[in-house]
């Protein structure tokens, strides 16, 4: 077979520029560590190498969105500590004045006391982070959330929480609005609430609880117990609704057992006598800075606390402060859940980018030693090739003559 000069310069040259080509290929793998570039360099492995490059990028939103979350609930934790403490501190102020050798100044020196640790509440429930927002009101956090109108708290704040996605369909709240740490607190007695300063008291008795056992009944939102001779001169009780209906009696008083009645179980203890009556008004919550004032008006008041009126009014705003600490300590207690939840959370993203972040690495990073040797094999080749074209290309027939 005779080849002419042509093809043999031509053969020689897509030879070198191929081997040229492959070389500076692997000189770039060399440069970038990297195996995998382009989808030409390998299209499968690309599109894993795209994917696992994406989930890196939603763990690493997440891991932000966590250490977000995680400063908010961290600022709002230390307060509601606050919180707990301003609360014990304030019953033991109402344990203290409920003293009945106390003089009227006395009593005033223990409501002085009670005002300087709700204007601390107060200010504590308008607490603001480092960029001026307010922890407490919700979503509407540049609105200061609560307002001494005339000296009665309100909330100007809504009932907002904000969410951070911290997993793949996971969110956590991270903060607590002001109307649900600090105005929706259970009352102690349960569903309904007593009216002590409207009730007649010759005997001394407190309600204890007033809950709703069978909501499927229809219950009034008011009732008043009068308490009636039974005609052997034995303590009966009458239930009348708020429209003035008798709802159920008279039936024999047993302090030892509820009285029933509209799916409503109500307890007593004490001794209430012929003659006295009690209203009560349906009201699952109060709030903290309600139970405060009233109680200070109760310490100011010339009477004070004398008579069973005073003292079971007194008692109950004890009982609704004492729940009202409970509510802020379920409430951090929730807070401190969601940090640990967080702190779980980050571990796991922690621990699947190490996973991806080897999955990938294992795709696109270089052998080393591998494209060494293959740029050595390609080097020599291509100097082989050059000097045996070049000798070729350079010998004629006058070479043997």
């Amino acid at each position: 077979m005779r080849v002419s000069t042509f093809q043999f310069y031509n053969l020689n040259t897509n030879n070198l520029t191929n081997l040229q080509s492959q070389t500076n290929k692997t000189l770039q793998k060399l440069s970038s560590g990297k195996e995998i570039s382009t989808a030409a360099d390998d299209p499968v492995a690309n599109i894993a190498i795209e994917n696992l490059k994406q989930q890196s990028a939603v763990l690493a939103q997440y891991e932000a969105n966590i250490n977000l979350a995680n400063n908010r609930l961290s600022q709002e934790e230390p307060y509601l500590a606050s919180y707990e403490t301003m609360v014990m501190s304030m019953k033991d102020v109402l344990l203290e004045g409920n003293d009945g050798s106390l003089s009227w100044d006395s009593r005033k020196v223990y409501a002085s006391e009670l005002k300087s640790n709700l204007d601390a509440l107060v200010s504590l429930a308008n607490s603001q982070d480092e960029s001026g927002n307010y922890l407490f009101a919700g979503t509407a956090s540049d609105t200061q959330p609560f307002v001494d109108a005339g000296g009665v708290i309100t909330y100007a704040g809504n009932s907002g929480q904000r969410t951070a996605s911290v997993g793949d369909g996971v969110t956590l709240p991270v903060n607590d609005p002001g109307d649900e740490v600090f105005f929706n607190v259970p009352i102690a007695a349960g569903d309904y609430q007593a009216d002590y300063a409207g009730a007649t008291m010759s005997g001394s008795f407190f309600m204890d609880s007033a809950e709703i056992v069978n909501p499927a009944v229809a219950q009034a939102p008011g009732y008043r117990f009068d308490f009636v001779d039974d005609g052997a001169g034995n303590v009966a009780y009458e239930v009348y609704d708020n429209g003035g209906t008798l709802v159920t009696g008279p039936t024999a008083f047993d302090p030892s057992q509820p009285l029933a009645f509209d799916g409503i179980e109500v307890s007593f203890s004490g001794e209430p006598q012929i003659g006295d009556s009690l209203a009560i008004g349906e009201q699952p919550s109060r709030d903290v800075f309600s139970i405060a004032n009233r109680a200070i008006e109760m310490l100011e008041s010339e009477q004070g606390l004398e008579g069973p009126n005073a003292q079971a009014e007194y008692a109950q705003l004890l009982g609704d402060l004492t729940e009202v600490f409970n509510h802020a300590t379920g409430i951090r207690a929730e807070v401190g859940n969601r940090m640990k939840a967080l702190d779980t959370f980050e571990k796991q993203h922690s621990d699947m980018k190490l996973v991806s972040e080897g999955v990938k690495s294992n795709l696109e990073d270089l052998d080393y030693a591998a494209a060494i040797s293959e740029y050595e094999r390609q080097t020599l080749a291509m100097n082989a090739l050059t000097k045996t074209f070049g000798t070729v290309n350079s010998t004629s027939l006058f070479d043997f003559i």
